[in-house]
């Protein structure tokens, strides 16, 4: 793990062989800094100005990178709230489901499976209200359609189940 040192890990111009993987790296430097002292070589987690392929990046973990394939901290995907407080003898309630997908760049929300009932189709970040349908035990599915992924289990990235709560 590789947290809030000066530079994050540079590979200069002319590095080669060398294999980075299954490293954790954030906040190198620290947010704060890299807003207020922004410079061509500090800011990033890992900055890779070596020629490209000549270094090999495997399953590598960061906030930020230059020319570096690290994918960020991973889809998400939630509803709030969760469990959704229901009164009387309701069996349906609402909430407000978020998603994070990182490396996608076009998601589908699914409900029931991978290629259930469409909820939204948007960008890779985001949240929807969902209206007063919602069930106990009803799941659904963040699934990664960028390049016209089919909707198999392959492409889904995150599962999310929502509970409903008696009060």
């Amino acid at each position: 793990m590789i947290v809030g040192n000066v530079n994050g890990i540079i590979l200069f111009p002319g590095t080669a062989g060398n294999m980075l993987r299954k490293n954790f790296i954030m906040g190198n430097p620290s947010v704060e800094t890299s807003v207020d002292h922004a410079s061509a070589t500090s800011g990033f987690d890992v900055q890779n100005l070596a020629t490209p392929g000549a270094n090999d990046f495997v399953g590598n973990t960061c906030f930020t990178s230059v020319n570096a394939p690290c994918p960020s901290i991973g889809p998400t995907l939630s509803a709030s709230p969760n469990p959704i407080p229901v009164t009387g003898n309701a069996s349906l309630g609402s909430t407000t489901i978020s998603w994070n997908a990182p490396d996608a760049e076009l998601i589908e929300i699914r409900i029931g499976s991978p290629d259930g009932i469409l909820l939204t189709t948007t960008v890779n970040r985001g949240s929807i209200q969902t209206g007063s349908w919602v069930r106990e035990g009803m799941t659904f599915y963040l699934q990664d359609v960028s390049g016209g992924r089919p909707l198999t289990s392959d492409y889904t990235l995150a599962e999310l189940v929502v509970h409903l709560q008696q009060k």
